[in-house]
């Protein structure tokens, strides 16, 4: 960077004249700023530099003192007093039990097997005996003589026979009670609990109505029946659409839903009919 002295102005390259017409120039160096790579360099040599001086003070610095190496000690040998053998020594004999004589072997016991008929009888025969003497040892009971029983006369004068199997007829009809059937309820196919059963089975099904996949306008009907358990039978139609795309989706929603709730009472297997009406979008679905 060239200076001029007199306007201070600032030149890469040395002219041979300034602007102001001074032809002397004072040359300054410029302040290049470091890269990164030239930075860590420089950290990197930092850091080098202080491990080398860590060491060299590591080895620098005195051990007080010096380990002391053990060494084995010999084992002293403890001396052992041998006592005299003749102090020890003894010559009494050894005590010997007087013998016993044997004791006489007795003759072997022989036991003869009793029958357990002859055991049985024995022993009945000595409780019988020991249940007489007490008998005999008690005092004789007293006999009281037996009481008469009155029977009460009935004033009454006995019945005629004819009016005896009257009474008997009668006893029978009134022991034996009639069975009296309950009638059963008749199907009204308007009562809330049917109406309240049509609807719900009109929901699930409408679940399974898929209206976005009908194409133009139609209308159809069909026709079932539910069993006690509640199995939707004889599904059909009975009347077709001209439109397939509706008969196709009352098709697969009839066939989605093979069971339902059982029935309520009153309801024998009548059948139920829906209609479906589909114009451009807007539908109507009715059940009865």
């Amino acid at each position: 960077m060239y200076i001029c002295k007199e306007c201070q102005s600032r030149y890469e390259q040395k002219p041979d004249y300034c602007e102001c017409g001074n032809n002397t120039f004072e040359y300054i160096e410029e302040k290049r700023s470091l890269t990164l790579e030239e930075k860590s360099e420089i950290i990197s040599g930092i850091f080098l530099a202080l491990c080398i001086i860590l060491s060299i003070i590591i080895w620098l610095i005195p051990i007080k003192g010096e380990p002391e190496t053990i060494q084995d000690k010999p084992k002293q040998k403890q001396a052992v007093n041998i006592p005299d053998i003749n102090k020890i020594w003894d010559d009494t004999p050894v005590y010997q039990a007087p013998k016993q004589e044997a004791a006489p072997v007795s003759e072997p016991i022989v036991l003869t097997p009793v029958p357990v008929r002859d055991f049985v009888n024995e022993t009945v025969k000595k409780v019988i005996k020991t249940d007489k003497k007490k008998e005999v040892n008690k005092p004789p009971k007293t006999v009281e003589p037996p009481k008469k029983i009155k029977t009460p006369v009935s004033a009454e004068t006995p019945k005629p026979k004819a009016e005896q199997k009257i009474n008997k007829e009668q006893a029978e009809n009134v022991s034996e009670p009639q069975k009296v059937e309950t009638p059963k309820p008749s199907y009204n196919p308007n009562s809330p609990a049917m109406l309240r059963y049509k609807a719900n089975l009109r929901a699930l099904l409408f679940s399974k109505f898929a209206v976005g996949s009908i194409q133009g306008s139609g209308s159809c009907s069909i026709q079932f029946s539910v069993d006690s358990t509640g199995k939707l039978i004889n599904r059909k139609f009975s009347k077709e659409s001209d439109n397939k795309s509706l008969n196709d989706t009352v098709y697969y929603m009839l066939m989605s839903v093979p069971r339902f709730s059982p029935p309520p009472e009153g309801y024998n297997g009548e059948t139920i009919r829906m209609n479906f009406s589909v114009t451009n979008g807007n539908y109507e679905i009715s059940i009865y």
